[in-house]
C-alpha cells in the first residue's frame, strides 16, 4: 500500500499546497500517486467511459482544470486547458474566462474542478457562452452523502460547508480564496440537488440532463491521492462487485457526482406585431 502523504513534506501532497509546495508541484504529486495506484485509475478510467457516453457529437472537447493530464490518458481528442501551466497543458486559461469563441466548443469537461471555483456561477455563465447550441457540460465532482461527508471530515484536507450559498446574488465568493486548490467540496452537491431550481432558473440556457451519484466503495478504497489505498491489486475484481452491489445505496453512500448540462438553442426573437 502507497502510504500517506505527511504533513509537512512539501513534495508529497497531491491534494493541496503543504509548506513551500506550488500549485504545480501538487499536480506533479498527482501525477505520481496516479502513475502508482491502478485501483485509482480504474476509478476513472471509468468516471471518464461515464463522461465520454455523455458527450454531444462533434471535434472540440475542451477539458478545464486538466492540468494533470489524466484524461487525456483515456481521451486523447480533449484540448486541455488549465490555470496552472504544466506539460500536459495545451491552452492556459481561467475556466471562467476561456480563449474561446461564442458558441464554438462541442463539450466542455471537468474532473474535480467546479468545487474549486469560488464564482461557481461564473462557470456557468461561460459555458453558456462558448458552448454551441446542443453542445454539453459534464462534470464530475465530489458528492456529498453521509457516508462520504464523514469520511472527508475525517480523511480529506478539502473543507465540506453545506450551509454556503453557491448561488449568491452579489459577486462574494462562495468561499475564502487561497489559490487554485482553495475549495468547498460541497458546492456541486447543493448546486445540483439543494439549490437545483436556483440554478435552473439563473441559467436558463444550461438544460440538465443528467445527475448520477456514483463510487460508494471503489473511490474510497482506492484512497484518492490523499489517502492509503485500503485494497491489494489482486482484490480489484471483489471491489467493483461490492459497487455493483451497493449501488442503489449511492444517495446514502456515493462519493463522486456525474452531472451533465447541455446548451439549448437561444430562443427567437420575439416577431414584430403585424400593424
Amino acid at each position: 500500500m502507497q502510504a500517506p502523504p505527511r504533513r509537512g513534506d512539501a513534495t508529497r501532497s497531491a491534494t493541496v499546497p503543504v509548506g513551500d509546495q506550488t500549485p504545480a508541484d501538487v499536480i506533479a504529486a498527482r501525477g505520481a500517486a496516479w502513475a502508482a495506484r491502478p485501483l485509482l485509475r480504474e476509478v476513472y478510467r471509468r468516471a471518464l467511459t461515464a463522461i465520454e457516453r455523455e458527450l454531444a457529437p462533434g471535434p472540440r472537447t475542451v477539458e478545464i482544470g486538466g492540468g494533470s493530464g489524466m484524461a487525456r490518458e483515456f481521451l486523447p481528442q480533449l484540448l486541455v486547458t488549465d490555470i496552472v501551466a504544466t506539460p500536459h497543458v495545451d491552452v492556459v486559461a481561467d475556466a471562467t474566462r476561456l480563449p474561446f469563441a461564442a458558441s464554438s466548443v462541442d463539450n466542455l469537461i471537468g474532473i474535480d474542478c467546479l468545487h474549486h471555483l469560488p464564482h461557481p456561477s461564473t462557470l456557468f455563465a461561460e459555458a453558456t457562452r462558448v458552448l454551441r447550441p446542443g453542445g454539453r457540460l459534464v462534470l464530475i465532482e465530489p458528492y456529498i452523502s453521509p457516508v462520504s461527508r464523514l469520511a472527508f471530515a475525517l480523511a480529506h484536507p478539502e473543507p465540506v460547508d453545506l450551509a454556503a450559498d453557491p448561488l449568491p446574488d452579489d459577486d462574494r465568493p462562495v468561499f475564502a480564496t487561497g489559490g487554485p486548490f482553495a475549495a468547498n467540496q460541497a458546492i456541486p452537491t447543493l448546486l445540483f440537488f439543494r439549490h437545483r431550481a436556483r440554478l435552473a432558473a439563473r441559467f436558463p440556457a444550461l438544460a440538465l440532463r443528467t445527475t448520477r451519484r456514483m463510487s460508494t466503495i471503489a473511490y474510497p478504497l482506492s484512497g484518492g491521492f490523499s489517502q492509503p489505498t485500503w485494497v491489494p491489486a489482486w482484490a480489484a475484481g471483489a471491489v467493483w462487485a461490492l459497487e455493483r452491489l451497493t449501488s442503489p445505496l449511492a444517495p446514502l453512500m456515493a462519493f463522486r457526482l456525474l452531472v451533465t448540462l447541455e446548451r439549448t438553442a437561444a430562443p427567437e426573437p420575439p416577431r414584430a406585431a403585424r400593424p
